[in-house]
Order: C-alpha cells, then structure tokens, then sequence
C-alpha cells in the first residue's frame, strides 16, 4: 500500500473485502485514508470497484465524469472522487473476494495508466496471500469439525469415551488450579439376556440426561451401555440432586441402571472421583440384582 502511495500521486488507496453486497475496508493508505479506516463499509452495487469488476468501466479513469458508470457513482460519499484505478482480487477458482483501488480529488491526466503494472502486481500478490489464507482457514475448520467427529459417539451424538477424557484432562486442570468444585455421575444401563443394550434404549437414555442436565455439563457414552456426567461447579448436595433427578427421569423412560455420583475432594483428581463413582455404581448394581 505504501509503495503504490509513493507510486502514483493518489489520495487514497484501499484494499476492500466483499461479501454479499458489502463492501468492508481492509486496509487504507494516502492523505485520505483517515476517511475510510479498516472496517467502514459500502454498499458493494454503490461502489466504483462492483463496475471495475463487472467490466462496465475501466480499470483506469484519469477523468471519472468522462465514464459513465463511474460518473453515477460520483455521489455522496464518493463525490469528491475524480479519479480511479482499481483491479479485483480473485481466488485461484476466480471467485472475487475483494478489490485494491485508488481514488484521486482532482483529475489525472494520461500517466496514470503507468501505474496499472505496479497496481495489478500488487493485486497478485495479495490475491495469492488471500487466497492461501482462505485455504488455510478452510483446512482449519474441515480439520476442527472432524476432530469433533472424532469425539462424538455416532448413536447418541454425546461425547464418546475419547471426548470424555479429553473433557475430563482439560476440567481437572481448572479444578487443581482454581480449586474448582466438579462431580462425576454414572448411569449403567441394564443389559437384555445377550448382555446387551438395543440402540434405542441408548438413544432415549441419551435424551434423558441433555433434559436433566445442566446445559455447560458434559455427557458421554463411555461404554457400550454406560454414561456418564461430569457436572460442572457442583457440590455434593447438587450432585445428590442431580442424581436423585437422573433416577426419576429414567424410570419414566422405562430404563433399568444403575447409578452413582462423587464429588471431587480436596486434592483429588477427577479421574480419583470418576473410580469412587464407579464402585458406587457396581454397590448398587450387586444390591439391585441380590436375589430377595
């Protein structure tokens, strides 16, 4: 931008960013560019650059009055410009993601079509930055939204057991570091005589706890029948809470399991309350199934 200042004698040189019908300032040189900072925005059908790029005016106007598609656009804002030279910034499919330009207050004469060579260098090198960053930025979203796949159970939609330990690494730092207060409930599905849970039953046990829970706790299938909660900022009196809420909604649902909860002490990893809760889980499971 500085280099095509010092260029050709311009009041004002823009790199601008498109996006449906708005024109946004990415980056502004020259005497005017206090007028247009990065982020003020244009109406993009209003604009000298959306007649550049369609081809219905010259990359180049010494004398915009003198081209009739710039002259209609010679008001309110735009008025004082009376000259213009601007090329599209395109990506490698052609798309125009946005434009560099320059506008003048007085007229030009013929000299400045010297600067188009320097002009549309720059355009290309932009256009390249541009459009490597957009590839980056699309390669990082693809990569993100895979990664969350990853940690998604495909029947249920809930964290898997990789998600959980994730989420359980990340809680358990906050939770030694601040001395944060967690708990860790499980829900252990009953099996049918082949040791097994129908996708269904999974699938409603599922819906359970997204009603039950609180919507910053984190909810997994860790197993193949087995859930499990890590509820956020929770006491052992929420937690009991939680848990009694759990059992209510479950047997509604017509699901069998067996249940249990701890609260991370003192010192304490979140993984320590995860075992304690599992041993709950197993007492109640003997005691529920003890013959009577």
């Amino acid at each position: 931008m500085q280099h095509l200042d010092d260029l050709a004698d311009l009041d004002l040189w823009l790199v601008t960013a498109v996006e449906g019908q708005t024109q946004t300032v990415v980056a502004a040189a020259g005497s005017w560019a206090e007028l247009a900072p990065p982020g003020t925005t244009h109406p993009w059908q209003e604009s000298f650059c959306v007649r550049m790029v369609e081809r219905r005016a010259p990359v180049v106007a010494p004398d915009v009055t003198r081209v009739p598609a710039y002259a209609e656009a010679a008001v309110g804002p735009l008025a004082g410009v009376r000259a213009y030279v601007g090329v599209p910034l395109e990506g490698d499919d052609g798309v125009v993601f946005g434009t560099l330009c320059g506008f003048a207050g007085e007229t030009q004469d013929d000299s400045l079509g010297r600067c188009l060579g320097s002009v549309q260098l720059v355009g290309r090198m932009l256009s390249t930055i541009l459009a490597r960053e957009q590839f980056a930025q699309a390669r990082s979203q693809e990569a993100a939204a895979a990664y969350a796949l990853v940690e998604r159970d495909a029947v249920t939609g809930l964290r898997n057991r990789r998600g959980w330990d994730a989420a359980l690494a990340q809680e358990n730092t906050r939770c030694q570091r601040y001395g944060a207060t967690a708990s860790v409930l499980v829900i252990d599905l009953d099996a049918d005589v082949q040791g097994t849970v129908q996708q269904d039953r999974l699938v409603r046990c599922a819906e359970v706890l997204r009603r039950s829970c609180r919507p910053g706790d984190v909810l997994a299938r860790v197993g193949s029948r087995e859930f499990a909660v890590l509820a956020l900022e929770c006491d052992p009196v929420a937690a009991r809470a939680l848990l009694t809420r759990l059992r209510v909604e479950l047997r509604t649902a017509g699901l069998g399991a067996s249940t249990g909860a701890a609260t991370r002490r003192a010192g304490e990893r979140l993984d320590d309350a995860w075992v304690r809760t599992e041993e709950e889980v197993q007492r109640e499971r003997r005691r529920r199934l003890r013959p009577a």
